[in-house]
């Protein structure tokens, strides 16, 4: 009997696992140390066409991402629970005296296959991380395994997990996210200039029509690293926000609309219906055309910025001035496009003195032959 239970040991991986059960079919989740992860778990030839595959092919761009985020931060990542498929039955043999087993012990043959579900892209950096961070194979992650029926149901697990997934808005993630620099750097700035504290959105990306919000927190993050000059993942120094905060403070005091949503809550809906600079193309644009500012004197101080930002007083906003059409609409309608940001941040740089690029150049001529 030993000999027995000896022999089928060896032809099995055997996990502690919790039975469940799943649409009438029984499921099992098991903790699996991360350096097994890449030796059990297979992802379908992302060559083959759609048909043939139970799910997305994989982007190579976002596997270094998260192979950093596991190496960068071995004491506190969180990876979710990857879903796979069994190509064949597996034991389940129960610890308890329960009527219903739930807990037990999964013994999965080794000749099996399991085919991940959902989470490949997990399972690609995951093989990386450890490889470059050897003890990062000791931790563990959640599986949850299901008996394969074939293709035809490996492609409907795909489709039903990814049925109600909904990504939280870029102003959200911004909000929550404490490692991320530019992230880091929108939060500081909304809860440091007063305008931003006040007609921010945090949880929207994009503002609802009734909102009595100016600015979205992504569109914050976005305008300050470009004002900047950063790069992705670039960090942000202690005077990189000093400087934001003081360009932006300063904006806000020449930008009397703004000042004034402060004290009437319906005036933001008007200015997103009839205006321009109540858009996040026009924060983008604003920090493009200023951030050569930041090289044109040694100390920059809030009257500083505001001298130079002054002239955007005179300007007309209203989206009847006929200089916005071609620049930041189309038909009369906000266009986000990036060629919209940079021929609005033309337009500004030319109110306020400001030399244009080369390629500025270009596409200013372009505009206006």
């Amino acid at each position: 009997m030993a000999q027995a239970t000896q022999q089928a040991a060896h032809s099995t991986h055997d996990f502690p696992a919790l039975r469940g059960m799943q649409g009438g079919r029984a499921c099992y989740t098991i903790m699996c140390p991360l350096r097994l992860i890449p030796r059990l778990f297979h992802y379908d030839d992302t060559e083959l066409p759609p048909e043939e595959r139970a799910q997305r092919a994989i982007n190579p761009g976002r596997i270094p991402e998260i192979a950093d985020y596991l190496t960068q931060n071995p004491d506190s990542y969180i990876l979710p629970a990857i879903t796979a498929s069994l190509d064949q039955e597996a034991e389940f043999v129960p610890t308890g005296e329960e009527l219903v087993p739930l807990v037990g012990m999964l013994r999965i043959p080794r000749e099996a296959r399991l085919l991940i579900n959902d989470g490949q892209h997990r399972r690609a950096a995951i093989e990386r991380a450890v490889t470059r961070k050897r003890e990062l194979g000791h931790d563990s992650i959640p599986v949850l395994l299901f008996i394969d029926e074939g293709l035809k149901r490996s492609q409907q697990m795909f489709a039903d997990l990814n049925r109600h997934a909904i990504r939280p808005s870029t102003s959200l993630n911004t909000y929550f996210d404490k490692r991320d620099a530019a992230s880091t750097l929108a939060r500081c700035i909304m809860e440091e200039v007063p305008c931003f504290q006040e007609l921010t959105e945090v949880e929207k990306s994009s503002l609802p029509l009734k909102s009595r919000k100016l600015f979205t927190l992504s569109a914050i993050k976005n305008a300050s690293w470009r004002f900047l000059e950063k790069r992705k993942r670039d960090d942000a120094s202690i005077d990189d926000h000093v400087e934001c905060i003081t360009f932006w403070a300063a904006a806000c005091k020449v930008m009397p609309d703004w000042l004034e949503s402060l004290r009437d809550p319906s005036l933001p809906m008007q200015l997103r219906q009839g205006s321009i600079h109540a858009h996040g193309v026009f924060l983008q644009a604003l920090a493009v055309s200023c951030s050569s500012l930041r090289r044109e004197a040694h100390e920059r101080d809030i009257d500083w910025y505001i001298g130079r930002l002054t002239p955007l007083m005179e300007i007309d906003w209203q989206r009847s001035n006929p200089e916005w059409e071609g620049r930041c609409l189309r038909d009369g309608r906000i266009s986000k496009s990036h060629t919209s940001v940079e021929l609005l941040a033309c337009y500004l740089k030319q109110q306020l003195g400001i030399p244009l690029s080369e390629k500025q150049l270009e596409l200013e001529g372009a505009l206006t032959p």
